[in-house]
């Protein structure tokens, strides 16, 4: 049930972060997002497996905390080089200036967006399951 909620709660996160970027960025108020299916099991086991595991390894909340991006990055090279050399773009962080995306698959940029991340999925885990 955890591998479903947290499949598709990643999915409609994304669709509604694309969104509001178009919006803000374009002042687009069709708030169109986007994603790809690809990342309903890549959010399915991160948001439940992945977390586990960190919250096993770290127990202290803002050192946790603060460690999301180094997660969330690890994950981003392990799918997206791999998706990439097959031919498939999942994700692209290539509208970023060059300095603050690697190959446009890691954003540096997000950061803070996944720090705030962790933080509602550890806080929705708590509650719910």
């Amino acid at each position: 049930m955890r591998l479903l909620f947290f499949g598709m709660f990643g999915i409609c996160c994304e669709v509604g972060f694309t969104a509001a970027r178009s919006f803000v960025k374009n002042r687009d108020f069709s708030l169109i997002g986007h994603t790809s299916l690809w990342m309903f099991p890549i959010y399915a086991i991160g948001l439940t497996c992945g977390f586990d595991l960190i919250r096993d390894i770290i127990e202290y909340d803002i050192i946790r905390w603060m460690s999301y991006p180094l997660w969330i990055w690890l994950v981003e090279v392990l799918f997206g080089l791999p998706t990439v050399k097959a031919g498939l773009r999942i994700w692209d962080y290539h509208y970023l200036p060059d300095s603050l995306h690697w190959r446009g698959i890691v954003s540096f940029a997000h950061a803070p967006v996944w720090v705030s991340f962790g933080i509602m999925v550890e806080a929705i885990n708590g509650r719910l399951f």
